[in-house]
């Protein structure tokens, strides 16, 4: 029994004496541990963070970002440089497209727009102008035996009518005091009457006469203020001239007569900005279309076409009115 008692202890001491040198290899709470991190290689960098900026920075550039702008994505900025902004000034504006800022839902999130000061800018980086003109038929017909002015001018059944002038300004330079621009142009224009006899009698056969101006040529514009323009327009001009008469039958020889002359034109336009008076109406035409102004214009034309076929010079001096839209 007492051998049985010794052989225990012997084994109990054995598995004491293993346990203690397997404990020998694992780390203990104390300043062994503090050694062991601290021998620990620092990792470089960080697959979430900008180079050189800490978590704190990160996140501050987080919150100063989504308190800009809700809308927009977080951009890292640490180390990129500014993109510059091309120094055309239109681009301030072509860039709105047809909702510029405060014109969207949640104005709240916009500043106040100055209208007053917008209209401003936009009004001096035009692009170009369309004009759409009414020209009365006053201009004087020199023909054999002075017939046409007799059937459309003077005749008791005469209706002179007039000519619709459309035209497209395309702006060379622009400046405080004055500007430039190429011009094409193109229009119709219709007078009727009856025919006059040599004894003066007036004939049953209506005369229609149909003129179909073409225009190029280069302009000076004067902005007066905010309000006026004066602007000036000149160059070569070309002309068809269509006579119909009533008393040919539709296929007959002479019912139609074409006839073209080269010439010159000059027109002259005093412009009333409509849109110069109220800061809202030039923002809603520009927010709505891109117009950047629009004029009434009261408008003078001088023309001269003298090389038709027959003995005819279409010449004077005639007025009348429009209206100019600038656009960007």
């Amino acid at each position: 029994m007492k051998k049985l008692k010794a052989l225990i202890k012997i084994i109990i001491f054995s598995l004491s004496c293993h346990l203690f040198a397997s404990d020998i290899d694992h780390p203990v709470a104390g300043a062994e541990v503090e050694d062991l991190l601290g021998a620990m290689e620092k990792v470089e960098g960080s697959s979430y963070l900008v180079e050189g900026a800490s978590e704190n920075h990160l996140e501050d550039e987080k919150f100063l970002s989504s308190n800009k702008n809700t809308d927009q994505d977080f951009i890292f900025k640490s180390n990129l440089e500014e993109v510059s902004i091309n120094s055309d000034p239109r681009r301030e504006f072509k860039d709105f497209g047809y909702n510029v800022p405060g014109s969207v839902e949640r104005q709240d999130s916009y500043g106040e727009i100055d209208k007053a000061k917008m209209a401003k800018g936009f009004r001096k980086v035009s692009e170009g102008a369309f004009n759409l003109s009414f020209i009365k038929n006053d201009f004087s017909y020199t023909s054999t035996n002075d017939v046409i002015n007799r059937t459309i001018g003077n005749g008791p059944k005469g209706k002179s009518g007039g000519f619709l002038i459309v035209r497209n300004d395309s702006y060379i330079a622009r400046s405080f005091l004055l500007n430039t621009y190429w011009s094409l142009g193109g229009g119709v224009g219709y007078s009727s009457g009856n025919g006059i006899f040599i004894d003066n009698s007036v004939s049953d056969a209506v005369f229609k006469f149909w003129q179909f101006p073409l225009d190029l040529g280069i302009g000076l514009e004067i902005p007066l203020y905010t309000w006026f323009k004066i602007a000036g327009t000149a160059g070569g001009s070309g002309l068809v001239l269509m006579q119909n008469r009533s008393d040919f039958e539709s296929n007959e020889k002479g019912k139609r007569k074409y006839q073209f002359s080269p010439g010159y034109f000059a027109s002259a336009q005093f412009k009333i900005n409509l849109t110069g008076f109220g800061s809202d109406a030039a923002y809603d035409a520009f927010t709505s279309s891109q117009i950047t102004n629009i004029s009434m214009n009261v408008e003078a034309r001088q023309v001269k076409y003298s090389g038709f076929s027959d003995a005819i010079t279409l010449s004077g001096t005639s007025f009348g009115v429009g209206f100019t839209f600038e656009y960007l």
